[in-house]
């Protein structure tokens, strides 16, 4: 067995020992009563951890200059793009592919079909970098806007992922210019971080907790869409921030999923913020991650009693 496997057997088995002698007030937990609701919830962690895990992973190989092009439609890759900018010393176009991929998604079907129609201004003989699009964002908008009719006929090719599903290509240059006003006046992504830790110091948890707060000022992201991006930033090593919570207050999955584990069902009678510390206590004990805790409640509650790879 090589080394992966093995690391992959050896967090199985303690993930399983640790939730089975996992107590609250005295207490198993309820939702993993059975062999197969245990073993399902294990499975989606260790999916969870392995997603979480492939970000530095690809980090670490080499990397095509191809995977910049937005008009190659076979290589490029917008994570794999930040990671050789971030390395090239750009940290802003970094942050932007960042945000762009967050907020495009990934199709199971049509891959980066829109992130790479946006990035790649469709059928123009250009790229809306961060340097072209922060400078003046309203010319994004009338170049939309003029491609609009085209785009929109061919809007199939153009899905948005799994998390945005329910977003419009109409809505692109309102929530791209409010990305452009919550970096702020100089443009500077690394000037807006160092700016926020003046205010709550270098705890990535703090600053995680504080970008999340301000980032209610970006339109039609809410929390899934702070969380997914915020996270992501710190995967790919752009600041030094990790997630103090789940932020259930605000969630619908991975409510349901924590309702479920700590209560037997998912319509169990608990406030969120209980929850939200119900899940900070279960990372304690598991030490995998707050992200993994979260996207793990989310999809193990769609299937509880077996594991299902839920991806897109």
């Amino acid at each position: 067995m090589n080394k992966k496997k093995q690391q992959a057997v050896d967090l199985e088995k303690a993930l399983t020992q640790k939730l089975a002698d996992y107590t609250v007030d005295g207490k198993p937990l309820p939702g993993i009563a059975t062999p197969d609701t245990r073993s399902a919830l294990v499975a989606q962690m260790i999916e969870s951890v392995r997603r979480i895990d492939y970000v530095s992973a690809i980090g670490n190989r080499p990397i095509a200059e191809s995977r910049k092009d937005p008009k190659n439609a076979e290589m490029f890759d917008p994570l794999r793009a930040a990671i050789l900018y971030k390395n090239a010393g750009n940290i802003d176009e970094a942050f932007w592919l960042t945000f762009l991929f967050v907020h495009c998604g990934k199709h199971l079907s049509k891959g980066y079909g829109l992130l790479r129609m946006v990035y790649g201004a469709y059928n123009d003989e250009f790229v809306w970098t961060w340097e072209r699009f922060s400078s003046q964002p309203q010319d994004f908008a009338i170049w939309l806007h003029q491609h609009l009719d085209d785009i929109l006929r061919e809007r199939k090719r153009f899905p948005f992922g799994n998390h945005r599903k329910y977003e419009s290509i109409n809505h692109l240059d309102a929530v791209l210019k409010s990305y452009v006003d919550w970096v702020g006046p100089e443009r500077s992504h690394v000037t807006m971080i160092n700016q926020a830790a003046q205010q709550v110091g270098q705890n990535p948890k703090k600053l995680f907790d504080y970008l999340y707060k301000s980032m209610d000022a970006v339109e039609r992201f809410g929390r899934t869409g702070k969380f997914d991006y915020l996270t992501m930033v710190g995967k790919l090593g752009l600041a030094n921030i990790a997630p103090p919570s789940a932020y259930m207050i605000d969630a619908t999955g991975p409510v349901r999923g924590a309702r479920l584990l700590f209560g037997g069902d998912v319509k169990f009678n608990i406030a969120k913020k209980d929850l939200d510390t119900l899940s900070v206590q279960l990372d304690d004990t598991l030490g995998i991650g707050m992200q993994a805790i979260e996207d793990s409640l989310c999809n193990w509650q769609k299937s509880p009693d077996k594991f299902k790879a839920f991806r897109g």
